[in-house]
Order: structure tokens, then sequence, then C-alpha cells
């Protein structure tokens, strides 16, 4: 069963909020949701990846998005376990892209 991550971001040291991020690991994700759809149905999305493995994982932030990223994915027939837990180990962000055209 593949695994889901849902934590509060330690991705901004700037003073701003953290957010809560839910993520996978992009080559299941993208089985369900490829990366172009993100921006239609969530505005963006959180790309980053683990530095011992390379392996990337992509998802979104927000309590109600990580809601929709959950309920699209169990729509899609995927099948997963979701880890409520601190920010991963070896974690770091590669980017995050929100969709600024979106209204």
């Amino acid at each position: 069963m593949e695994l889901l991550y849902e934590y509060e971001s330690t991705f901004y040291t700037d003073g701003r909020s953290e957010k809560v991020v839910c993520q996978g690991r992009k080559s299941f994700v993208e089985n369900f949701i490829v990366q172009e759809e993100f921006y239609e149905l969530f505005g963006g999305f959180i790309l980053s990846d683990n530095i011992e493995s390379s392996e990337e994982f992509i998802g979104v932030w927000g309590k109600r998005k990580c809601q929709k990223f959950r309920q699209i994915l169990r729509e899609r027939s995927a099948e997963f376990e979701l880890i409520r837990s601190q920010t991963p180990e070896f974690r770091r962000i590669i980017t995050s892209v929100k969709n600024l055209n979106k209204k």
C-alpha cells in the first residue's frame, strides 16, 4: 500500500505561518492526477524530494486542498494509507507553484 504524508510544513523560515501539506510519491500520485491537473484542481502544487533517495513527492498545501486531494485520489481508485506526522526526515522543498491566472 502506498503512503501519503500529511504534516505541518517547515519549508518557510521567514516567519510566515506554516501550512498543512499532503504529499505522496510523485510516481504514485501521477498515476491518478497528472502534474498539469494540479493547476485546475488546486491552483498549484508543492514538489519536494528526499535528499537521501532523490525520490520526488508531489501534493498540495492547505487543509481543504489536502482533503480534496485525498478525495480525488480515492475517487480515481488510488489505494493509500495516510501518515500524519512531522515533516518527513530528509525532505526538502524543490518548488511550490501557484497558478497566478486562476481566479
